[in-house]
């Protein structure tokens, strides 16, 4: 227990720090565009946007999928809507009267473009198709064999189709073809966890649930499927996949990151503990256009480059109210979309060292998405229930900008003194 007078010095420093002007508290603390917190902010060569989940923006926290647009949108399958981002969001939802003029659920699980441009949008109970008039939809089992979309990955001008437990389908020129799980020369898998093409191979990888890491090297028949690492090996440990725009793939699970491309194979890149002593968790990869590997933990986000820790991200530095980011993703622009709890934003790196850091808070601002109705019979599908994201937003990240940092101050100066101030 600390003496009374480590108390009496911890109570004086915690007064001189209260009374003492805010920006020397605040020196290391981000500045916010428009009112600055201090007179000279840090020169930071990096960018923080957040967008509060509500009616006027996204409207969910969960995302599941996110993809590129033609007109340089953003689209996100969200847990409640379809958002697109542009500058300003408008977000499409579920229309129960008529699901050909609207989207069939609120819950999307995958989205993707076709050759054509089409929109196909997966859920748990089908496919829509959406050609910028009306929405087409597929959930005819004799189609699909399991109507559970996990993933859509665009292949040449073929679509694949990872679905439930019934493996994987292709979709060519109004064709569907099933590649039926153990069957001769089929899949050796059920169940697919995530999928993405190896642009410089032109292969699609896939990481399973249960059955280890696959790789398609052709999309034509006879599809060959192939086994990369057996569910038992090291490397078939691994749960997930990811793109990387530079060539080849990372494979990753909740403790390390190995990348796999068809000329060197498997590379381990790192484990948690090259990250941090601490025992976290790796939740999400995105690897940008730039080289570097952005991780999402509930440590925050680091950021790997050249073999190292390059920058570690966490609410001290911006990213909202808590450390646990939940999905990353890179777009076009190369802005790292990140997810945390209560928050959507991106993480921009600048080229110049003289930009400032730059933590937006935007104000939601109404918008409409313009849709032609289309007259055709109502149909009331059973859909999976939507979770819906409270969209009150009264609790902004002004507040514990400003807080974090001072407690985290006076925590480490009175814990030099012996006095623990907060758990």
């Amino acid at each position: 227990m600390a003496s009374r007078a480590s108390y009496k010095i911890a109570v004086i420093i915690i007064v001189s720090l209260i009374f003492s002007p805010v920006s020397a508290i605040l020196q290391n603390a981000p500045s916010f565009t428009g009112d600055s917190l201090s007179g000279s902010p840090p020169a930071v060569p990096y960018t923080i946007k957040f967008f509060i989940p509500s009616t006027n923006q996204i409207h969910s926290d969960q995302i599941m999928d996110q993809i590129n647009g033609p007109d340089g949108d953003v689209l996100f399958a969200t847990s409640f809507g379809l958002s697109t981002f542009n500058g300003t969001w408008r977000t499409r939802h579920a229309n129960l009267d008529n699901i050909s003029r609207g989207l069939m659920d609120d819950y999307v699980t995958a989205i993707e473009f076709d050759p054509n441009g089409n929109l196909w949008i997966g859920y748990s109970g089908g496919i829509q198709i959406y050609n910028g008039v009306y929405y087409q939809v597929i959930r005819d089992q004799q189609l699909l064999k399991d109507t559970r979309i996990y993933d859509i990955q665009r292949w040449n001008d073929d679509m694949w189709v990872a679905t439930g437990q019934s493996g994987l389908h292709r979709y060519r020129n109004g064709e569907w073809t099933w590649f039926q799980p153990m069957s001769k020369n089929g899949p050796g898998f059920y169940e697919i966890d995530s999928m993405t093409l190896d642009t410089a191979s032109n292969s699609l990888l896939i990481a399973t649930e249960n059955e280890g890491l696959w790789i398609v090297r052709s999309p034509d028949d006879p599809v060959p499927f192939e086994l990369l690492a057996g569910k038992d090996t090291p490397h078939g440990q691994m749960q997930h996949v990811k793109r990387d725009p530079l060539g080849g793939v990372y494979f990753f699970n909740p403790e390390k990151i190995i990348h796999y491309d068809t000329v060197s194979g498997f590379n381990d890149v790192l484990t948690s503990g090259d990250l941090t002593p601490g025992q976290i968790t790796i939740n999400d990869v995105a690897a940008g256009s730039d080289g570097n590997l952005n991780i999402a933990t509930d440590d925050g986000i680091y950021i790997w480059k050249d073999g190292e820790v390059y920058r570690h991200l966490t609410r001290f530095e911006g990213l909202g109210t808590s450390d646990i980011v939940q999905t990353i993703n890179a777009d076009a622009k190369n802005r790292v979309w990140f997810a945390t709890q209560g928050y959507v934003g991106y993480y921009l790196e600048k080229t110049s060292p003289e930009n400032q850091l730059r933590i937006d808070l935007v104000t939601p601002t109404a918008s409409l998405i313009p849709i032609t109705l289309i007259n055709v019979t109502p149909i009331k599908p059973g859909l999976s229930p939507a979770v819906r994201i409270s969209s009150d937003s009264s609790s902004l990240p002004v507040y514990s900008q400003i807080i974090d940092p001072i407690a985290h101050a006076i925590s480490v100066i009175a814990q030099k003194f012996g006095v623990k101030i907060f758990s």
